[in-house]
């Protein structure tokens, strides 16, 4: 018995030895890709009520592993993007959202938030503060504005920026396990096994490069498996359906010359520099009809009702804003069609539009991305292009990008009694 217990007592201070050894190496070697996602977790602290936040007063220097994107990310006391804090006496405008709010892609001073700031309507002057945090719903950033609301003073707007990642998916990420943002914050809600097991890989992942790590070659794992099953099964039905058709497809294939609309503005000052491939990027000429859209879930719903309620309480104007985020969204708009991929924000103007609420739609904005100049890296003026505007495998805004939101969004809040 007492050699047993030598032996199971041995196997664990090797094993804790392994693991000890292990993390110093990560931490020594310092992988460029693990380097990015250890850096993006410290960025971010539990919440007991909506799972994550940005953790207060840190400053980091973020390189995306690919070489995407680089930036200085800061936040305040309050745990938003900014060096700036809060003033108590000036009127403030609040941007919520997600990701693309809190400005993945751009440093500190480069998100569109932070160039509203100072803006002058009716002889006041505003202070812009983000309140965005990556993977919020429309849940999450409910309970982040209401947690806020009670923490600032002087509000005098909340530009709410409405993600289709919120509450509509696309049937081949859906397919591989991944649901809205609404969905998932409605399933945790009120599961508090989730919450703690949650907690509980948060807190362990943000101490040890090591577990994650594994987190995160077990995610990957897991997605490559669901893709595999999804290949697999489309090939076998395929295959099964017509077998003719499948060999002369998988033996004959010739490739298929892309089909391009240069999509050109009448005007010589905005003339796109680059071809539309619209058999990637299909356009309809009419927008859907939102009777013929599913209505909103009812989480969606219930977290626009509390936003509502939060506007009478605090007395404060909200505003939905419509900024498309998809690029197939913004070739279809930049040619005057219209792109399947906006759905979800006829769906929700449907709500606000019904509640008699004002929204902020950029999408008749996009228009004038096209030969819009702009300085490169290098220090090159050249005309841009609508993939300028988004960051490549990303999906964020670029530094263009955010000019442009910003450069939008002053004109729309300009306008009218505010």
């Amino acid at each position: 018995m007492n050699s047993f217990f030598r032996r199971a007592a041995a196997f664990l201070l090797v094993s804790a030895a392994s693991l000890l050894i292990v993390e110093f190496a990560l931490r020594f070697f310092n992988p460029p890709a693990l380097q990015y996602y250890r850096d993006v977790k410290l960025l971010h602290a539990y919440h007991p009520d909506y799972g994550v936040t940005l953790q207060p007063m840190e400053s980091r220097y973020v390189r995306h592993y690919s070489g995407a994107w680089e930036g200085q990310f800061t936040t305040n006391s309050l745990g938003q993007r900014g060096k700036k804090e809060p003033s108590p006496t000036t009127p403030k405008i609040l941007c919520l959202g997600d990701s693309m709010v809190m400005g993945f892609g751009v440093s500190d001073e480069d998100t569109f938030c932070s160039q509203l700031d100072g803006l002058e309507l009716n002889g006041q002057t505003y202070q812009a503060m983000n309140l965005g945090v990556d993977a919020y719903g429309s849940l999450g950033s409910a309970k982040r504005l209401e947690d806020m609301a009670n923490r600032l003073t002087n509000i005098k707007e909340v530009l709410f920026f409405i993600s289709p990642n919120d509450f509509t998916m696309p049937e081949v990420l859906r397919n591989q396990g991944i649901l809205p943002d609404d969905e998932t914050d409605a399933l945790h809600d009120n599961d508090p096994v989730w919450k703690r097991n949650f907690r509980l890989q948060f807190e362990a992942t943000r101490i040890s490069f090591f577990l994650q790590a594994l987190k995160l070659g077990f995610e990957q794992t897991k997605i490559q498996i669901t893709l595999s099953k999804a290949s697999a099964q489309s090939e076998t039905h395929s295959l099964f359906t017509n077998p003719i058709q499948y060999l002369k497809e998988s033996f004959s294939r010739t490739p298929k010359k892309p089909v391009c609309n240069l999509a050109e503005s009448k005007t010589p000052d905005h003339i796109c520099p680059e071809p539309v491939p619209v058999s990637e990027f299909p356009c309809t000429d009419k927008p859907s009809s939102p009777e013929t859209l599913a209505p909103l879930p009812d989480v969606t719903i219930i977290a626009y009702e509390r936003m509502i309620g939060l506007a009478k309480t605090y007395g404060f104007k909200l505003t939905p804003v419509f900024l498309p985020m998809q690029i197939e969204e913004l070739f279809c708009y930049s040619s005057g069609k219209y792109s399947p991929l906006g759905n979800y924000s006829i769906q929700a103007e449907s709500f606000w539009k019904k509640k008699g609420i004002e929204v902020i739609q950029l999408k008749p904005y996009v228009q004038k991305m096209c030969g819009a100049p702009f300085k490169t890296k290098t220090g090159e003026i050249k005309k841009a292009g609508i993939r300028d505007y988004i960051i490549p495998g990303d999906g964020h805004l670029t530094k263009i990008g955010n000019k442009w939101a910003s450069d939008a969004l002053k004109q729309e809040l300009e306008k009218g009694n505010r």
